[in-house]
């Protein structure tokens, strides 16, 4: 039996605590990590443009397993606030985990963003779920002593009981590919901080984060770089350039994704369509380009195949759609409804001001 009267021991044994944790975790942790995974996975497939969906993705989700959560509370930072059982759900913000994995950090702070627009717990009410903002962790900027990196944030979510609903915190994990890839080789996941390591896996887990983090600055770089060249691909022609003098379009049906002659104009448009029509969020005119380069290769953004610019060929692939034209530049798919997971700018555009956009 445990010590009570002991300031460094908890308040009860492992076997009461044990048997407590197995009901919370079976009424509450374990529906309230389910329902923060369905939550979360609506907000990314509402928020992020069907062709960008491989940017930022769920990964793992978890219920803190009992023996590594009476570890935890073993140190004086948790036991000394931990009175009773029911105290530990206050005290441990991590009983449930969540992890989103993203391609760059513009992605991670596109997450971030998206999280600002949910209420706070005390203004949460029946919202599924909520955002401890006090919480927010930015190891990216501050990395852990292990060279850890990563974005971290609680969220909140009600969770019914049969006569009332009970909160269930968890905490958000948001990393870039190599930073999840770092703690996966580093087995970080297992060695939590106070466990003592032997000095040459320490330095050898610290230099291998510097060398990703460096990396995931150059990919950083590439990616911004390679938005720039999309985004310049979909600008209009130069209204120096007359209409008249825009190239026709060379050579026949045959698709050419190399840098042979200029690509089918009836593949092209018909390919333009087919992404339109499977879109169900707004998305930028750049990744609509990007996608179809990746199909026909560089050649098919030199004229847009005879239609000079690239909004001219979309309009004539699919001439009922809605371009929002301000940089850089929408397309809103038929029948989406404007909402809190659109765009910034997209959101702010006021209901009165439809001839922002445009369908000519």
């Amino acid at each position: 039996m445990a010590d009570r009267t002991d300031p460094a021991s908890l308040p009860f044994t492992y076997e009461e605590f044990a048997e407590w944790y197995s009901t919370i975790w079976k009424n509450l942790l374990e529906p309230g990590r389910a329902t923060l995974v369905r939550l979360l996975g609506e907000l990314i497939d509402q928020s992020v443009s069907e062709l960008d969906k491989h940017r930022v993705r769920m990964k793992d989700s978890r219920v803190k397993e009992t023996l590594r959560l009476w570890s935890k509370m073993q140190k004086d930072k948790y036991r000394t606030s931990i009175h009773h059982l029911d105290d530990i759900p206050s005290v441990i913000d991590d009983l449930v985990g969540v992890r989103i994995v993203c391609n760059n950090l513009s992605d991670v702070r596109f997450v971030r963003d998206l999280l600002s627009d949910w209420p706070a717990p005390e203004a949460m009410g029946q919202f599924g779920m909520a955002v401890e903002f006090t919480s927010e962790r930015q190891y990216i900027e501050d990395p852990k002593d292990s060279g850890y990196r990563g974005y971290h944030i609680n969220l909140v979510t009600n969770v019914p009981g049969l006569k009332d609903t009970h909160r269930v915190r968890g905490e958000l994990q948001v990393r870039t590919l190599l930073q999840d890839g770092w703690g996966e080789l580093t087995h970080e996941d297992t060695y939590k901080p106070g466990v003592e390591l032997p000095a040459q896996v320490t330095t050898l887990s610290r230099k291998m984060a510097d060398l990703l983090a460096n990396v995931d600055d150059l990919a950083q770089d590439l990616r911004l770089e390679l938005d720039t060249l999309a985004q310049s691909a979909v600008e209009d022609a130069p209204a120096s350039e007359p209409e008249d003098q825009v190239s026709a379009v060379v050579g026949g049906d045959n698709l050419n994704a190399g840098e042979g002659p200029e690509p089918s104009r009836t593949l092209v448009l018909q390919e333009t369509a087919r992404i339109v029509s499977k879109l169900r969020n707004p998305a930028t005119l750049a990744t609509i380009a990007a996608t179809l380069q990746a199909t026909f290769g560089t050649k098919v953004r030199q004229n847009w195949v005879g239609f000079g610019s690239f909004k001219k060929m979309l309009m004539a692939a699919v001439p009922e759609v809605t371009i929002h034209h301000p940089a850089p530049g929408y397309v809103i798919p038929a029948g989406a409804q404007p909402g809190s997971h659109w765009p910034k700018q997209l959101r702010e555009t006021p209901p009165t001001a439809a001839p922002s956009t445009t369908k000519s």
